[in-house]
């Protein structure tokens, strides 16, 4: 009798174990559901700038852009957005240019379209080329030199920002072709003096992209690398594409619109290819470069990468990771902390390499 009620309690007791698992195995599903759908928000980040909190708790993650079936899809799309980002207040070249004492002269180069930025102070004879970023598809025209202002003032030096050829119309090699010429042109008609590339976002992969393709083309290296927070890997093997999914206000992901983008600017060139993917080249002969990305940006790991492959190719570069902040925060998030550290240090970057 004693045995039977043994084996009755030692039934019951596994009985009562396996509901506890199985009660606490959909709890712990429920909420491992929900961190994975992000359906519990993160806290702004404590350590960041004000402006960078502020710029997180405004702008909720949206949901992706539709991805368009025809050409003329994309450009409606594309002309849409560079319109929405053209009529911000104080985004306009007549205004950015009396806010950071920018002269702005519209040019070209064989038939590209540039700008020559002059600040009101120079501090080098080095002349800077800008690529504006995108993703080598938005921010053409007057957009297009956003930025270079934004450097030409804070740096103290004359730049060139390159409004390159752009998909549907124009996809790879356009872009590339594009900066080649311009950079090419500049060299043969002042080689005596310094030159940094660069830009955000497009802008810095486009940077590193081109260098690949100066030394296939056995131009001159540029003196410096400028390259905030990048897209250097295409394939989407970095790591920070899946464990910041979601969390980037800028850019939550690359799922489904941007890679469909990707394939947009490749035309027939394999997504692997060092002119679309700069990650996959040859590293040696690079010049020293300063990168910058930050905790929440969805690029973490594409800027982490190139840092790493440039060190391994016995290059000097630079590696400023903020806490907190997301893709291109520096920039989007007004004159805060972010911004003027990074274009001081950029400044003294480019400084120390021009005076080599």
């Amino acid at each position: 009798m004693e045995v039977k009620l043994s084996i009755e309690h030692r039934n019951r007791t596994m009985i009562l174990a396996s509901i506890m698992l199985i009660f606490f195995g959909i709890i712990l599903g429920f909420f491992a559901s929900a961190l994975l759908k992000k359906e519990i928000p993160l806290p702004p980040p404590l350590a960041a700038s004000q402006e960078i909190r502020n710029f997180i708790l405004q702008n909720q993650i949206k949901p992706p852009l539709e991805i368009p079936t025809t050409d003329e899809g994309w450009i409606v799309l594309r002309e849409q957005v560079n319109k929405a980002r053209a009529a911000a207040e104080g985004s306009s070249l007549e205004e950015l240019s009396s806010r950071f004492f920018v002269a702005v002269e519209r040019d070209e180069i064989l038939g590209v379209p540039i700008f020559r930025l002059t600040p009101e102070s120079v501090n080098t004879d080095g002349l800077f080329i800008h690529l504006h970023g995108g993703g080598r598809f938005f921010g053409g025209g007057d957009l297009a030199a956003q930025e270079g202002i934004i450097i030409a003032s804070k740096v103290g030096i004359q730049v060139i920002s390159v409004d390159y050829r752009v998909p549907p119309e124009n996809p790879h090699p356009a872009a590339i072709e594009d900066i080649a010429l311009v950079y090419k042109t500049l060299i043969d008609r002042e080689p005596y003096r310094k030159y940094a590339i660069g830009g955000t976002s497009a802008g810095g992969e486009l940077a590193v992209a081109s260098i690949h393709y100066f030394k296939q083309m056995n131009y001159p290296i540029p003196d410096a690398l400028y390259a905030g927070t990048p897209r250097t890997d295409a394939t989407n093997m970095s790591d920070s594409l899946n464990v910041l999914k979601h969390i980037d206000p800028v850019l939550p992901t690359f799922d489904g619109f941007f890679d469909a983008l990707a394939r947009l600017n490749a035309g027939k060139t394999e997504l692997d290819d060092p002119l679309i993917s700069p990650i996959f080249g040859e590293f040696d002969m690079f010049p020293p470069a300063y990168l910058v990305t930050g905790t929440r940006d969805l690029l973490l790991s594409d800027t982490v990468r190139l840092h790493r492959k440039l060190r391994e190719a016995g290059i000097e570069a630079s590696l400023n990771v903020y806490d907190g902040m997301f893709h291109g925060g520096y920039l989007i998030a007004g004159e805060s902390p972010e911004f003027h550290n990074v274009h001081n240090e950029l400044r003294e970057f480019l400084l120390k390499q021009f005076a080599n």
